[in-house]
Formats: structure tokens, sequence, C-alpha cells
């Protein structure tokens, strides 16, 4: 139940500290605060958390530092970073560890909030690809960066999955045997609106990209592509307002 899960929040700033603490126990949450990121180290060998929000630009540890040694006390752990600042190689830094998303300030704390309980249902990336060796191959990525990830080798198999188990983010293959990615996009979202979809091609049609896009797709990486621009995508995708 919500009221079980605890998130820590780290945030140097008290005044925002206090104020997404408060939000966060609106909604059933407990919330344990941190000054700074040696504080939240601290807390995290004393008890288990579900979730940690934490502030990047911070004095002393900077959030992704921070992050980085939460994840070595407790493995597995979901991490959502917060910055108002565009330190680009921080942020790659931390999606490329496997923070679930980066959240810009200022944003509604509605938003955050949506954020925070998407993070906490753990649903899985879905990996779609008619070729079992590079779905694989894509899975093994993320699972290694520290993300939820599971294969699919067809557009049917991938609709069934997203109706016995929520997906997060869908990796769609366009160019597929019997139901190609466009119609199985289709088909996803007509089952659920939250599912955000990214596009991956090493030779689809330029028409098949456009009705892919033009349908509300929200990327589409072209192939070979390097795991951590997937993962950058996800990133993405998971800390937009029309994700959630």
């Amino acid at each position: 139940m919500l009221a079980t899960r605890r998130v820590l929040v780290v945030d140097d700033e008290e005044g925002m500290r206090a104020t997404l603490a408060a939000n966060l126990e609106l909604e059933g949450y407990e919330v344990v605060e941190a000054r700074d990121g040696a504080h939240a180290l601290a807390l995290a060998r004393q008890q288990r958390f579900e979730l940690v929000l934490s502030d990047v630009k911070m004095p002393g540890l900077n959030g992704v530092e921070t992050f980085r040694e939460l994840k070595r006390i407790q493995p597995g752990l979901t991490v959502v970073l917060m910055t108002a600042f565009a330190i680009e190689k921080l942020i790659e830094e931390g999606i490329g560890e496997g923070a679930y998303a980066v959240v810009y300030k200022p944003f509604s704390m509605e938003h955050l909030v949506r954020i925070v309980a998407r993070a906490l249902e753990s649903r899985p990336v879905l990996v779609v690809d008619d070729l079992p060796d590079v779905a694989e191959m894509i899975v093994a990525g993320l699972r290694a960066a520290g993300l939820r990830a599971e294969a699919a080798y067809d557009g049917y198999t991938a609709i069934q999955r997203a109706r016995d188990e929520a997906v997060d983010v869908c990796v769609l293959d366009l160019v597929m045997p019997a139901l190609d990615g466009v119609k199985t996009y289709e088909e996803l979202r007509r089952m659920s609106k939250q599912i955000r979809v990214i596009a991956m091609t090493g030779h689809a049609r330029s028409e098949m990209i456009h009705a892919f896009t033009s349908r509300g797709g929200y990327a589409c990486l072209h192939k070979p592509f390097d795991v951590r621009e997937l993962m950058h995508a996800i990133a993405r995708a998971r800390s937009d307002p029309g994700s959630c």
C-alpha cells in the first residue's frame, strides 16, 4: 500500500525539500528528508527506501554521485533526478547509470507526483524486434544499466504482453512481418494512452516513419544506435508530461 512506501527526498534547499515532502505525504507516502548527499547516504544505511528523489546540483556530493553511492548501498533502488540547470555531463551520467527520469525545475507538483507513482510501479521497458538476437542484446544493455526490460519478437506478442502486464515504455521495431510497428503502435495506444512508444528502424520507408510520428509516436532511433542513446530517449519519454 502507498502508506508503506518510503521515499527519500534529497535537496539542499530547505523550502523545496519541505514542499516536495508535504505533497508526497498528501499522496500517502512516508517521506524522509535529507539535506545533502552525505546525509542521504547515512539515512540509506539505516533504513530501506522504495524511491529517491534527488536534486542534481548540491554542495559536497552532487545528485549523480549520491545516486551512484545509494545504488551501492541499496541495489535496485529507483532514483528520479531533479535539476534547474543544464548540467549535461552530469545528467548524461545519471541516465547512463539507470536513473528512472530527470525532471527539470520548475515543474508542477502534479506532474512530479505522477512520475513518482509510475516509477514505483516498476513497469518494464518492452523491446520488440522480430530478430530475437537484436531484441535480447538491447534488453541486456538496458538491464546492465539497471533498467527493468523484457523482449518480445512480434507485434502480437507485444500487444498480449501489454494486456497481461502494464508496460512503461515500448521500444518497437517498425519493419516486422505479419504486424508491422505502426499497426502494433496503434493497438498499444488504443489499450493505454500512458504507454510511451519509441520506434527503431534500420530500413523503414520514410512514409512509415512519418505514419508513426504523425500518430503521436515519441521518437524514432535509426539502427545501429548505442544503448545510451536509447536510455536517453527512455528517460525523456518518462519525464515528458504527456507520458504520465
